[in-house]
């Protein structure tokens, strides 16, 4: 591999701070509003862990054991973070943004030229590969604004480092799979996808370079299990500590409202599989083809282009096998297993290998089609392009008049970008209740309430998905609650049965003349009970 000069090194390094940089000035005035909801559920657990005392009567915040399962790294990493913004947790998430910004696109970057040993191939890719894609199962790759910064973007920030460390050199592959398992603690799901590729990938090696099977014995084997264990062993011993498979309670009542909480793709390995039959899916699939018809067109090594493909087809079928193992497993040994809904979404690392290929097919065209010296240019009309991918020019442009282009600079960065939302009216609400009601006050209403209010909530759905693997019975609750307030015909029914639970507040865009309006912003009011 060619030694890096220090103005390519520079260039890297620049490129990937001015967009971290950026995208941190972007986002100094960022309201609640702007997270992710997968965010907005994480937030209130380290609120939780700052405070016990909070979210008494909260759905799922209740109790910290409903939730000392879920991404403890990614938790406490926002955690420690917080205590240098004064406990602001959406300041957190913009320094974890920054961090993440910077690091993913050197990280990819020396992955990639580690692959095609091209710089400018590389560093084009590298670009690319930040932007948005849109996946099956309502998954996301790419970083751009504060609602992507969730564990999973974390996790695939640090995901090259374990490639990057591995070499003929046996002890490099030990520390490439201690560093594979421990970075899977930030988001299991797409960590267990990360763990799948890795251990295909060194499988893939071995089947097809000799020279990495001269390193290899059945006790070294082992030892590289054997670090990969102790990597993961974190998550393993939080999780099924906190969690259990064993069935103490109506299953079929867990099942009825798993149903109701779940979209059936989740369930349907081959519904989940028809998602990938989409155009976007070409950019991904096409390169894969391009890359072995160069390769047997030009008589070079064909092993890369053989491990990419076979690897972006393990990727998708094996995660598809999830549903099927874990109904055979509860049927055989009355348990009820509550993951093959999550494993089915490791999917999403199945794209990787599509970039590499693309990485790959860029070199060969500028370096036997076009003169090499092109490329540079190329590379510097795709950031003149990136910088206009938001007007109205674009929108009908495939590529660039999709989020894979338009969300990979921010605002700041972008000429004929539509201004970012003021204060919603959601944001104004909330911090109307912060200061003008009590912290152990419950309240029906949105869950961008919870954490933005840090008072308990208590009918939302999105707030149910962490009941799923902590708290069954629990969930099932949910379930009941949610069919008699939906059954109720009148206003009084339901103000009656909110107060059942103790309500204080209810938040809503509906007029109630049972109720005392206290404040409104926007189409919300906020009502006593």
């Amino acid at each position: 591999m060619k030694t890096l000069n220090k103005q390519k090194i520079a260039l890297v390094i620049g490129l990937n701070l001015t967009i971290a940089v950026a995208y941190y000035l972007d986002n100094l005035n960022a309201n609640y509003s702007e997270l992710s909801s997968d965010i907005q559920n994480i937030i209130p657990v380290a609120q939780k862990f700052d405070n016990p005392e909070l979210f008494k009567n909260d759905l799922y915040v209740n109790d910290i054991n409903n939730v000392k399962y879920y991404t403890p790294f990614y938790v406490q990493t926002l955690r420690f973070i917080a205590k240098f913004t004064n406990n602001n947790y959406v300041q957190a998430i913009n320094v974890l943004g920054f961090i993440c910004h910077l690091l993913f696109g050197i990280l990819w970057f020396f992955l990639l030229y580690k692959f095609v040993n091209n710089y400018w191939a590389a560093l084009l890719v590298s670009v690319m590969i930040r932007g948005v894609v849109w996946l099956p199962g309502l998954e996301i790759w790419g970083i751009s604004d504060l609602w992507t910064i969730m564990p999973r973007t974390v996790y695939i920030t640090l995901l090259p480092i374990p490639y990057l460390l591995i070499s003929k050199k046996f002890q490099n592959l030990v520390l490439a799979s201690f560093a594979i398992g421990l970075i899977f603690n930030f988001h299991p799901i797409t960590g267990l996808g990360g763990v799948l590729a890795f251990i295909l990938f060194v499988g893939l090696l071995l089947k097809y370079y000799s020279d990495y099977r001269g390193v290899f014995s059945f006790s070294k084997l082992l030892l590289l299990i054997t670090a990969l264990c102790l990597g993961v062993l974190p998550f393993v011993l939080t999780y099924f500590g906190k969690t259990s498979a064993e069935v103490t309670y109506d299953l079929n009542a867990f099942n009825e409202a798993f149903i109701i909480r779940i979209p059936e793709y989740f369930r349907n390995p081959i519904l989940f599989l028809k998602q990938w039959l989409s155009f976007k899916s070409l950019f991904f699939i096409v390169p894969l083809i391009c890359f072995l018809i160069i390769a047997v067109k030009t008589k070079s090594d064909i092993r890369k282009p053989k491990i990419l493909l076979m690897l972006t087809i393990l990727l998708v079928v094996i995660p598809s096998l999830s549903i099927p193992v874990e109904r055979a497993i509860n049927s055989t040994f009355d348990m009820n297993l509550r993951m093959s809904f999550q494993l089915i979404r490791m999917q999403k690392v199945a794209i990787i290998p599509g970039f590499f290929a693309l990485a790959y097919v860029l070199d060969y065209l500028f370096s036997k089609a076009v003169p090499q010296k092109v490329l540079p240019v190329v590379f510097a009309l795709y950031m003149c392009l990136l910088v206009f991918s938001e007007s109205d020019a674009f929108t009908s442009i495939p590529f660039f008049g999709d989020d894979i282009s338009k969300s990979i600079l921010p605002h700041n960065l972008s000429a004929f970008t539509t201004e970012k939302d003021k204060e919603l009216a959601i944001d104004k609400m909330a911090k109307f209740i912060a200061e003008n009601t009590n912290i152990d006050d419950v309240i029906c209403g949105s869950y961008i309430l919870r954490g933005a209010t840090k008072r308990s909530i208590i009918f939302d759905g999105k707030g149910t998905s962490m009941l799923i693997e902590g708290n069954p019975k629990r969930f099932m609750e949910w379930q009941e609650r949610l069919q008699k307030i939906n059954n109720f015909k009148t206003m009084d029914e339901v103000i009656n049965y909110l107060k059942l639970f103790g309500t204080d507040y209810y938040v809503t865009p509906n007029k109630i003349e049972q109720c005392e309006l206290i404040h409104t912003e926007g189409k919300l009011k906020l009502y006593k009970l």
